[in-house]
């Protein structure tokens, strides 16, 4: 986690309400004075944190889309209550195509999830996956009863990740082992794993979740870059990537994925 007591000691309040919205999963970036969502944000982001900063009496000034705070301090239990805002359901659909190598290829970008139809304590991980061109279509905190899990888009977006984690990943220190599993709808997603007596912790969740999305923020560029100039959508890369995936080859769709990606 990017944030820490001498560091939030060290924000003004501005700064401070801008790393609230980001782990909340907020995509805000500095514009002078102000802070605005980026591009990479749903419609719905916009009315959602207008809604979310009215409901919590938050005094902002708005010009336009971008926003600031008028006061120059704000209390971390303010952070708080907007970090750990209730996500709201929404049902996940997915279209054939997205199984599809073409589908894979063709998208440079991903998707844009509403924020507040997010769970609170993996929001900004999700967002940060498709920040970095991996489709995503939702994540589920666990509620201290089930797994914390990311459902990608397909196949063949699960196995990239993979490559991702493995390469940019894999060097943080986390307190659950997160592996990719090929199963479900969606066809692949990103799934916490915890000792048998264990038990699911909101803390510890929420620290993995934030440091492998600030990791991700920060590569994000690069990732995307790499995936554009490696996978094309040329009849010999799909027809070895498309026998991996129907034979449900998928440890060696990911071990291809990396050589072709070096």
């Amino acid at each position: 986690m990017r944030s820490n007591l001498f560091s939030l000691e060290k924000m003004d309040g501005q700064e401070r309400l801008r790393e609230a919205l980001e782990m909340r999963g907020f995509l805000v970036e500095k514009d002078g004075p102000f802070l605005a969502l980026t591009s990479g944000s749903s419609k719905a982001d916009l009315v959602d944190v207008k809604r979310l900063l009215n409901s919590l009496n938050i005094p902002i000034f708005w010009n336009d889309d971008r926003f600031q705070l008028l006061t120059n301090k704000f209390p971390v239990i303010m952070m708080k209550k907007i970090t750990a805002y209730r996500g709201e359901e929404f049902p996940v659909s997915m279209e054939g195509y997205h199984f599809r190598w073409r589908a894979f290829v063709n998208r440079k970008h991903g998707l844009k999830v509403d924020a507040l139809k997010l769970d609170p304590y993996i929001s900004s991980f999700v967002k940060a996956v498709n920040q970095a061109g991996i489709p995503c279509l939702a994540g589920c905190d666990g509620h201290l009863k089930f797994a914390p899990n990311l459902q990608f888009s397909g196949v063949y977006s699960g196995a990239w990740f993979q490559v991702i984690k493995e390469q940019y990943l894999n060097d943080l220190e986390l307190n659950y082992t997160w592996k990719v599993e090929y199963r479900g709808g969606s066809g692949s997603k990103l799934v916490a794993c915890k000792g048998g007596d264990e038990r699911w912790d909101t803390h510890k969740i929420y620290g993995d979740t934030l440091k492998m999305a600030y990791k991700l923020k920060d590569y994000a560029d690069e990732i995307k870059s790499r995936k554009a100039c490696s996978f094309k959508r040329n009849v010999q890369m799909k027809e070895e990537a498309e026998f991996y995936r129907v034979n449900g080859r998928f440890e060696e769709l990911s071990e291809w994925m990396a050589k072709v990606s070096e």
